[in-house]
């Protein structure tokens, strides 16, 4: 009896869990404001002066990352840096990281990273966390937990 019932607890654990972690092969997500935001559609293109744009998106919304190079490394956020990341919402206002929540100020300050962790020649993969400002600096948008997994790079 006993054998019976180590049987059963072995197998409600492994098979009684509802909450089954989905990947996604490739993928680009993160925490918009705190909720998740999964790109339906996504690609990166890189230029022939080396600059990458990886183009992300859904239905009502767009996200492109910008970065100078296709280099494993991190690549810093502000409004003085030439990497930088737009980010269109469903109501149609844009944000970017290259504008401050004050357009008065000049100074570095940075408001978000991009990091490439591997390109392996056909895919890229990094993570990724901003805060972006419209280009009043009245309105913000904020994503962490960002991850970009296998994107093709045409």
């Amino acid at each position: 009896m006993k054998k019976v019932a180590l049987f059963l607890i072995i197998l409600f654990t492994c098979y009684g869990c509802g909450d089954e972690v989905q990947f996604n092969t490739p993928a680009l997500q993160g925490n918009k404001n705190y909720q998740l935001w999964r790109a339906t559609y996504f690609d990166a293109v890189l230029a022939e002066h080396g600059q990458l744009t990886i183009n992300a998106g859904t239905k009502t919304e767009k996200l492109e990352i910008v970065l100078v190079s296709l280099k494993e490394g991190a690549y810093s956020l502000s409004k003085m840096s030439d990497s930088k990341i737009d980010f269109l919402d469903e109501e149609n206002i844009s944000y970017s990281t290259a504008n401050l929540q004050n357009p008065e100020d000049n100074f570095e300050q940075e408001i978000g990273q991009v990091v490439i962790t591997e390109f392996d020649g056909n895919t890229i993969t990094g993570t990724f966390r901003f805060i972006a400002f419209s280009a009043d600096g009245q309105d913000s948008v904020g994503f962490n937990d960002g991850i970009f997994y296998k994107v093709p790079v045409r």
